[in-house]
């Protein structure tokens, strides 16, 4: 039993052993990072302040986004496990013996989440806020949520290039991949738009908290449209070593169609010249390898289908939906 536990990342593992399911996790991680808001806001002597929109909205982006990814991960992460299985069921009974599914380590999780927690602090410097009687509790309290957020986004980090690293070596080995038959790679297509949609949707829940002034700020928005181009670059990254694959096994195919079509050729020129029968033959055998090599021409490169290319090109327009709505009517949370 410890070994299976021993096989999921952190988070996954503390969720299986978690009595409530992780629904109802969720809801009492939600409920106790309001209450410990609302404990701030008294501590400090600011009950007024409970009752104004920008309040919830300057303070409230954090742990928004540590509930958005304690509930989307799980998610994430089984989609991951679908394609490992899809890639694993190509290989052939050596190669999976010599390749199991990789186990985390739990000392590079921990390096991972202590790593983000140091990073928002450098970033941020806290200790040049304004300490002073009266804001100290809400400043502590923003400066926690922040801190627990970066670790956890480094945590993912680090998981997903684990993920992403065996995926890879998988992809090196030897698949028993069909040119023209791209579904048994579609879990990995799957999985790397799941991240993808992931991180656009942080983005479009982090634009929701932000006020107009900083909707409005050149260098915000140079981060942000940044951000949605790594989103979008991303997916394509993380199915790379799969569309190698299949692009060498386009080229090998064409090679050998290439080389038959000119060895048949070949033969019906001989038979031409020397009156021997058998041309209808060597046409037909022509027409059909021409007719494969047209075929293996437009056989897919990449494990996708146009069902996930345009639900990531209309994911791509939700954060921009949702600058515009707020920049526009002036309706967003705390104008």
């Amino acid at each position: 039993m410890e070994e299976e536990h021993r096989s999921y990342p952190l988070l996954m593992e503390l969720a299986k052993r978690s009595r409530p399911p992780l629904r109802w996790l969720l809801v009492l991680v939600a409920v106790v990072l309001m209450l410990l808001l609302v404990s701030v806001a008294f501590l400090d002597g600011d009950r007024a302040s409970l009752a104004t929109l920008s309040f919830w909205r300057d303070l409230m982006d954090g742990p928004a986004l540590i509930i958005y990814i304690l509930a989307v991960y799980p998610i994430l992460y089984q989609r991951w496990w679908r394609s490992a299985l899809s890639l694993r069921t190509l290989l052939s009974p050596d190669d999976k013996a010599t390749m199991p599914v990789p186990l985390p380590k739990r000392q590079w999780e921990w390096t991972a989440i202590i790593v983000g927690s140091i990073f928002w602090p450098l970033l941020w410097q806290p200790w040049q806020r304004n300490w002073v009687p009266g804001d100290i509790w809400i400043n502590a309290y923003d400066v926690g949520t922040q801190i627990v957020l970066f670790s956890l986004m480094g945590w993912i980090v680090y998981t997903v290039f684990i993920g992403n690293r065996y995926t890879n070596r998988l992809s090196r080995l030897r698949l028993n991949v069909d040119v023209f038959d791209t579904e048994p790679l579609m879990p990995i297509a799957r999985s790397s738009l799941g991240f993808s949609l992931a991180f656009i949707g942080g983005i479009s829940l982090s634009l929701i908290f932000q006020t107009q002034e900083s909707l409005l700020r050149w260098a915000n928005l140079v981060v942000w449209a940044a951000v949605i181009c790594f989103a979008i670059l991303l997916f394509f990254v993380s199915m790379w070593s799969i569309h190698t694959v299949l692009a060498g096994l386009k080229k090998h195919e064409l090679a050998l169609v290439r080389q038959h079509l000119k060895t048949v050729s070949r033969r019906l020129n001989l038979s031409v010249v020397d009156g021997l029968g058998g041309k209808d033959e060597f046409s037909s055998t022509i027409t059909a390898l021409l007719i494969y090599e047209k075929r293996v021409k437009e056989a897919p490169e990449w494990p996708y289908n146009a069902g996930i290319i345009r639900e990531l090109m209309a994911s791509t327009l939700v954060p921009i939906v949702v600058f515009l709505v707020k920049v526009i009517s002036r309706l967003g949370i705390g104008t």
